[in-house]
């Protein structure tokens, strides 16, 4: 498959070229009087004995442009995924052929939210093989600093390996299984999810302190008020004369002073 691109001062074209002559078939008249949700507007001709598809990506970035800019996160690619198995139940519904699709990187566009796929009666590859390549992509591209990001693009990877995986059911079992994850941890934490938190961060900050110069006796202060922060809070005893304690209240109180920015 060549690749090439036209241009003027109002419009941009990428153009396929298929080395085998052009059939004007049902996938065509189909593309042509149907405006197909997630899939590029393509128009087919003859040249020669090659068959050529031009795709109108006016205002639109390609999967591979974006990579090159920026990395992947895991709300990106979620959303990537959830909008691929849409196109895939349209083809279907269509009655296209879902190998006509190509999921190289330079053929996938994006414009604001929405993902659009080449569609190429002419070019008969694996779906399932050119998935597998697309999940070493993301698996190259993800922002390494993102644990839920990494994960899932593993995971997709992985689950492309098998021999005989469904494409859709393996987002549905990551999705659900980090939506039961995310459940558990609200759960069973808390409010003493919330109070070691409160306790990561305030040392965190103590320690940051510390590292650009400050003195310890700054930590040992925001410690001190930390822990009796905390025994007030597991005592339950948030009120005061019936009612909750105002910020005023609690920074005079607490002698927090300068730390009261913190809350």
């Amino acid at each position: 498959m060549k690749t090439e691109f036209e241009r003027n001062l109002r419009h941009t074209w990428l153009v396929l070229e298929i080395e085998q002559l052009y059939k004007e078939d049902y996938q065509m008249r189909m593309l042509r009087t149907n405006n197909i949700p997630g899939i590029l507007k393509v128009h087919g001709q003859g040249r020669d004995e090659h068959s050529v598809y031009r795709y109108d990506i006016s205002g639109k970035v390609s999967v591979k442009a974006r990579g090159e800019k920026e990395l992947w996160n895991y709300q990106e690619l979620e959303l990537f995924m959830r909008q691929f198995i849409k196109v895939l139940y349209t083809i279907n519904q269509y009655l296209l052929n879902v190998n006509c699709l190509s999921l190289k990187p330079e053929h996938i566009y994006r414009e604001g939210e929405e993902y659009f796929f080449c569609y190429c009666p002419g070019y008969e590859g694996d779906i399932r093989e050119e998935f597998h390549t697309l999940t070493e992509y993301f698996v190259r591209e993800m922002d390494y600093q993102e644990k839920e990001g990494i994960y899932l693009a593993y995971e997709l990877h992985k689950a492309s390996m098998e021999e005989n995986y469904n494409i859709e059911q393996i987002l549905e079992n990551i999705l659900e299984r980090k939506e039961k994850e995310m459940e558990e941890k609200r759960v069973d934490h808390g409010q003493e999810s919330y109070e070691l938190a409160e306790d990561i961060i305030l040392d965190d900050w103590a320690e940051q302190q510390e590292m650009t110069g400050h003195v310890a006796r700054e930590r040992q202060g925001v410690l001190e008020f930390l822990s009796r922060r905390t025994r007030r809070k597991r005592r339950g005893n948030w009120e005061r004369d019936g009612r909750m304690l105002d910020d005023e209240e609690s920074d005079s109180s607490d002698g927090l002073g300068d730390y009261s920015k913190f809350w």
